[in-house]
């Protein structure tokens, strides 16, 4: 019986076939290792997006994010913190902050508007700055005043009843309410017994530059200016008194300067004056009746 041996090129035939059916059950391997692992991967991504948003709701609504609820109710506490104010009192502040009704929102979400626009309707407050911080949740209050210019006296010999401040055009009046200002607050003494509520805006500005002029001609110290009769104005410096005339105009600082002229020899016998009187155009020292 003769037997069938298989030639070279069928044996090469067959390896070649088995090799390719190797390679190709590799590959069909690694598509499907590669399919499950950016399955894997979408899977991931999506959990860790889950989390981080899990997380996220649970670190916004922790309860460290919230005002207490009672911060507005007594002070000093340590929710809140008040700075820059010597004017207003802290209970003036405190009054105005309990008018208000924070929501029972985040730290993060509440408006700190209405907060600066209440505490601004105080009249010595110029601008209010609300700042946010955490753990625990609490709020800083920086107040702004409005610089004081001009105290009002019926005499030189009383406490101010009112006070002019002065911020670029803005003028306001500070009543009793917020008297006395404090001792590093210098403002020009005016006695007057006018009405200084009807006073035009523009006033102020002008009386404080007269207050300025008088100083910088004389290089003394404004006590107080009278002008009690407006067509006879008196400045009562640290050594001696003006008698200037009447409040008009830039009239009155042309008088003014002549002042420096006679100076040299008033501080010599400054003590024996009565006033140096401005209102001719010729300078003069009125002594003491005494002398």
């Amino acid at each position: 019986m003769d037997t069938i041996t298989p030639n070279s090129d069928e044996l090469a035939v067959k390896s070649y076939n088995k090799r390719k059916l190797g390679r190709l059950r590799k590959r069909r391997k690694m598509r499907r290792l590669k399919i499950l692992l950016a399955r894997l991967r979408v899977l991931a991504r999506l959990a860790g997006y889950v989390i981080i948003i899990w997380l996220f709701i649970k670190l916004t609504n922790v309860p460290a994010w919230y005002l207490n609820e009672n911060i507005f109710m007594t002070y000093p506490n340590k929710y809140l913190e008040l700075e820059g104010y010597s004017i207003v009192s802290t209970k003036h502040v405190m009054t105005k902050l309990q008018e208000i009704k924070l929501p029972k929102k985040p730290l993060y979400l509440i408006d700190t508007k209405p907060i600066e626009s209440k505490i601004s309707e105080l009249p010595p407050v110029k601008r209010v700055i609300v700042r946010r911080y955490w753990l625990p949740a609490r709020l800083r209050v920086v107040i702004d005043e409005r610089t004081p210019a001009l105290s009002i006296v019926p005499n030189s010999k009383v406490d101010p009843i009112a006070v002019f401040t002065l911020d670029g055009n803005k003028v306001e009046i500070l009543e009793k309410e917020y008297l006395p200002l404090p001792d590093k607050m210098q403002t020009y003494k005016i006695i007057t017994y006018d009405d200084y509520k009807s006073w035009k805006p523009a006033q102020i500005p002008y009386i404080q530059r007269l207050a300025m002029y008088l100083e910088n001609a004389t290089d003394d110290r404004l006590e107080y200016l009278d002008i009690r009769n407006p067509d006879d104005v008196y400045a009562q410096m640290n050594h001696f008194r003006l008698r200037l005339g009447a409040l008009k105009g830039n009239e009155i600082f042309q008088r003014i300067q002549k002042v420096s002229s006679v100076i040299p020899e008033a501080m010599k016998i400054k003590d024996n004056i009565n006033y140096i009187d401005l209102r001719w155009n010729n300078v003069s020292i009125k002594l003491k009746k005494n002398n």
